[in-house]
């Protein structure tokens, strides 16, 4: 609960508890007085304050949604290179690893930004030892490898740039069916839908991260075993190959 519904809970308590005896002095002055009506008078007053000064400060602490204009090009914080860097991914995905909706799937993206220069590194370094280099079979696995990284750092950035238009705090509200009740607007408008689709987007690309990351690590072991064993490369080769076209598809 934040400090400002808190202080305006603390509030209506204080001004319903002013209300009543205020409301109990009139009331009881009036009735000794004789003045029925006067009494009744002040009893309703007295009733309708009640009820409407907790109202009020509902009213005026009630959460509202963020609103972003889904139409808008995806984009950080000003940034307009081809890819955001390592460590400008983690520091957009950073901002969510805490939150309860968006934490595991931001801690996911900065885990893969961690790990995606260490499986490349290994992945060419087997490529490097095992084919002489600028051979024509060193020429296409390492094409093939770059090509592997080039689109996982692309995949990273668009997870990052998708996830920075998210908000934490919205979609806990979204997603609360208690609190759908006073957000009709925001249902209405189709902004639910917006969040999966996007938060279902981050996901595919963080599993399709992952099954390159496993098959660039199946690639190292394979090329640093001394028997030939070219078919199983090459079938590795194709798998890479087939998870980059999946993923550029999806980008």
């Amino acid at each position: 609960m934040s400090g400002k519904r808190v202080i305006a809970i603390v509030l209506s308590v204080i001004l319903d508890i002013l209300a009543l005896i205020i409301g109990a002095i009139v009331i009881f002055a009036s009735i000794f007085g004789g003045n029925l009506l006067g009494a009744l008078l002040a009893f309703v007053i007295v009733l309708g304050l009640m009820i409407a000064i907790p109202l009020v400060g509902v009213l005026i602490t009630k959460d509202r949604p963020v609103r972003i204009n889904e139409n808008k090009t995806i984009n950080v914080e000003g940034f307009e290179e081809k890819h955001l860097s390592i460590k400008e991914i983690k520091r957009v995905a950073s901002k969510y690893q805490y939150g309860f909706y968006l934490g595991k799937t931001a801690r996911a993206i900065i885990s893969q930004a961690n790990l995606v220069e260490k499986k490349i590194n290994e992945a060419k370094e087997a490529v490097n030892n095992r084919f002489e280099p600028n051979s024509i079979t060193w020429d296409r696995y390492m094409g093939v490898v770059n090509v592997a990284a080039d689109t996982a750092i692309t995949n990273l950035d668009m997870m990052a740039r998708r996830i920075s238009v998210l908000d934490e705090k919205e979609y806990s509200t979204l997603t609360n069916p208690i609190k759908h009740l006073t957000h009709r607007e925001s249902l209405n408008s189709g902004r639910l839908e917006f969040y999966k689709e996007n938060k279902e987007y981050i996901d595919r690309g963080i599993q399709d991260n992952e099954d390159m990351f496993n098959r660039l690590d199946t690639l190292s072991i394979e090329l640093r075993k001394s028997a030939d064993n070219s078919t199983k490369t090459d079938a590795v080769i194709e798998d890479i190959e087939e998870i980059t076209s999946q993923i550029k598809y999806y980008n």
